[in-house]
């Protein structure tokens, strides 16, 4: 039997606790526990005076449980559901549902073993900073949208984290919290798509507006896109930059993706309420005037000289049949 007891000027509070054969039993099986591995956890953190200026830090060792099947997949990777058993404190607790996305670069036709590791570990690492760069201005937009009066709850877009692996033959991978409930996109890549809960919902709105807020800081040279989650909560974005990138940084996207933006985004009562400009105004094309060639009609003098010159031909042909005659 363990004893507890915590006493300070506010109070007093005990807990006990029996470690029983069963309990222990039971503690000891995560031991067993199938896919489990363990793993480094890094997490990529940045300058407070610049976004551009970002590294990997707070390294945490741990171990996970991952189910067999994948449930998700995308370009390059496949996503599993997964488990934390111990470390990773404080960012995920033990019994954590999370995702785990792993990168595969078979695809690439590289010959060796290192190749497809660099490549796994280029793929990885790029998801996080694009997911974690994007999540730095959505901390910004909160902190300017969130006083406004009426303005309410602001969208989040949740943290990833780059995973090593040692005993895996994909060694890394991305891992973030799991998302629980109905899984929506708000914002698409292909611009053509009507998304209805985009235009309708409250959290809908309010990424359009992330992006339009984004479009105008950045002077039209960032944009993050493909905006999906559950709820007020977002993962798997993109990120699209001029041809040069901004700021050094360049992202996962075509830059068509902001062409389409500024064609395609209608302004809301969020938009407003940030006093963003309209880009209907901006960036409407301005449709030609057709000019319509007129026709010249010929004049009266060239009418008379037209019949003149057939009446002569007629008589020219009656007088040749006569002398054939």
């Amino acid at each position: 039997m363990y004893y507890c007891c915590l006493k300070n000027i506010y109070g007093k509070v005990t807990a006990e606790f029996n470690l029983t054969s069963e309990v222990l039993e039971h503690l000891s099986s995560f031991q067993n526990f199938e896919g489990l591995e363990e793993i480094e956890f890094m997490q990529l953190m940045f300058r407070e005076d610049s976004i551009s200026e970002s590294y990997f830090g707070g390294n945490l060792r741990g171990a996970i449980a991952t189910e067999e099947l994948h449930f998700g997949e995308g370009m390059h990777r496949k996503a599993f559901r997964s488990r934390v058993l111990r470390g990773l404190v404080p960012l995920f607790s033990p019994g954590h549902p999370c995702v785990l996305k792993v990168h595969s670069a078979i695809m690439y036709g590289t010959r060796s073993k290192d190749d497809l590791v660099q490549k796994n570990y280029k793929l990885a690492l790029q998801e996080c900073y694009v997911q974690n760069t994007a999540r730095e201005y959505a901390k910004i937009y909160a902190a300017e949208a969130e006083p406004l009066e009426g303005f309410g709850e602001v969208p989040e877009i949740i943290p990833i984290f780059l995973v090593h692996r040692p005993a895996n033959n994909i060694p890394y991978a991305t891992v973030e919290e799991e998302l629980v409930g109905e899984f929506v996109k708000y914002s698409v890549k292909d611009g053509k798509e009507i998304n209805f809960l985009r235009r309708d919902s409250e959290a809908g709105q309010k990424c359009c507006t992330f992006q339009h807020w984004l479009y105008e800081r950045t002077n039209g040279g960032l944009l993050v896109t493909d905006l999906q989650g559950v709820g007020m909560k977002l993962t798997d974005v993109g990120i699209a930059t001029l041809t040069k990138g901004y700021n050094g940084f360049k992202g996962n996207c075509s830059v068509s993706f902001i062409e389409q933006f500024k064609v395609l985004h209608q302004c809301n009562k969020y938009c407003e309420m940030l006093g963003l400009k309209s880009l209907q105004s901006t960036h409407q094309k301005q449709r030609k005037p057709t000019s319509t060639k007129s026709k010249s009609l010929p004049n009266s003098a060239t009418v008379k000289k037209t019949v003149a010159s057939t009446q002569e031909s007629k008589r020219a042909e009656t007088s040749l049949l006569q002398s054939i005659e």
